[in-house]
């Protein structure tokens, strides 16, 4: 995997402010980077408790788009309403709605890793809310919760055994947070 650095400030934090244009015309290799509010900032590098949450949800957007079309896939570039571009990191696209480069998807989803900020990561759901996008989710594999953002939710808490992810974009969907949580568990 190629590692690349963009030119630091003196007072180096993660950040550097560049044009949409400057940002656009960086290489898309990894690190990834998001470009919010002016500035392009490093997503966080992803644990294995998150690897196996992305690879389990994209593993049931891929049975479900069987039956009902659309599709989904992990980091897709998505450019919000506000002109920021961010990397969810798992989405899913609707049959019949545009799922090109920098499109929004219809369910948004981010998995906390341990240097991520609650925060931010609520914000960005609600962010993808605003731009359209139907439903997020905020995963956290450590407390093993979910936050549910759109369809009438706002950081909606929920937890295993009784919490289930659904999305009124996704008819039919439902992901149990138990199972979704057992297969963290299942060793590599």
């Amino acid at each position: 995997m190629a590692i690349r650095t963009i030119a630091k400030p003196r007072r180096w934090d993660g950040r550097r402010r560049m044009t949409e244009a400057e940002y656009l015309a960086l290489p898309e290799v990894k690190p990834y980077l998001e470009f919010i509010d002016g500035e392009v900032v490093q997503k966080s590098m992803p644990t294995s408790r998150h690897r196996k949450a992305v690879y389990e949800i994209d593993g049931r957007f891929w049975r479900y788009s069987q039956e009902y079309g659309g599709e989904g896939g992990p980091e897709g570039r998505v450019r919000l309403s506000s002109g920021f571009y961010v990397l969810p990191d798992t989405a899913y696209w609707a049959a019949g709605r545009p799922a090109g480069d920098d499109s929004i998807p219809s369910v948004a989803i981010e998995v906390l890793s341990p240097d991520d900020s609650r925060i931010d990561a609520r914000k960005k759901c609600r962010w993808y809310i605003e731009s359209g996008v139907v439903t997020a989710w905020l995963i956290d594999p450590v407390r093993r919760t979910a936050e549910l953002f759109g369809d009438g939710h706002d950081g909606t808490l929920l937890r295993p055994p009784e919490g289930v992810l659904t999305s009124s974009a996704m008819p039919g969907f439902a992901l149990a947070l138990a199972d979704l949580f057992a297969a963290l568990d299942e060793p590599a």
